[in-house]
């Protein structure tokens, strides 16, 4: 088993968002804190960075998740895919979390108690990897890999902000709310549930993903 999960980690590390997500991430916290803090004087809120470079993350680590497991269900690897996919979720999202923290605290404008930086960054990692699993399974049940990445994209930034919109009660109790909680991300206007309730809504989601996938797989290989 150990040899399986090297190889899909390989396979996944390998995939054409890997880099092009890293890049993203490295983008936006130089349009978000470096940019306005050159060109204006001005800094962005330390939450709104590290919401926003979690939102990336999970976004990215499905997107890994979905393209390692789409149009590739004959090889009987499926679990070990998902194993994956969570492991290289939780990498992906310790990585943009320490990212912006770096970022902030070059600045001198990481103004955040250090328990709370290392919740932030746990709790980043908590939900890429969970998001990655909620990617793989959505691979295996689309089967196309085009298909998957817009369902997924247009899900994490158009659908579910448009949700937010319009009934943030609604919202939080989806994927991406429940990764605002796990990245205890501050708003003043809407009610956001403790990082524990966040984290079991999202494994809550990740787990019925995970069997959906199992099942769906089953059925089509038996037949």
């Amino acid at each position: 088993m150990t040899h399986i999960l090297r190889a899909q980690a390989r396979i996944a590390a390998t995939t054409r968002i890997a880099v092009p997500g890293v890049l993203a991430m490295a983008a936006f916290v130089i349009l978000t804190c470096l940019t306005p803090a050159v060109l204006f004087g001005q800094h962005r809120d330390p939450h709104t960075i590290l919401w926003g470079t979690a939102t990336i993350a999970a976004v990215t680590a499905m997107l890994l998740g979905a393209l390692q497991t789409a149009g590739d269900l004959t090889n009987g690897m499926t679990r070990a895919q998902l194993l994956v996919s969570l492991g290289l979720g939780a990498a992906v999202g310790a990585a943009a979390a320490l990212l912006a923290d770096t970022t902030q605290a070059i600045l001198g404008r990481l103004a955040l108690p250090a328990a709370s930086v290392v919740s932030i960054c746990l709790g980043t990692a908590v939900a890429a990897a969970l998001c990655g699993v909620l990617g793989a399974a959505a691979g295996v049940l689309l089967r196309n890999a085009a298909l998957a990445a817009c369902v997924i994209a247009l899900w994490g930034y158009a659908v579910e902000p448009f949700i937010s919109t319009l009934s943030h009660n609604v919202y939080i109790y989806l994927p991406g709310g429940a990764r605002d909680s796990l990245v205890r991300h501050v708003s003043a206007h809407h009610y956001i549930p403790p990082p524990l309730a966040g984290g079991l809504i999202l494994a809550g989601f990740a787990s019925a993903a995970a069997l959906a996938a199992a099942l769906t797989f089953t059925r089509r290989d038996v037949t």
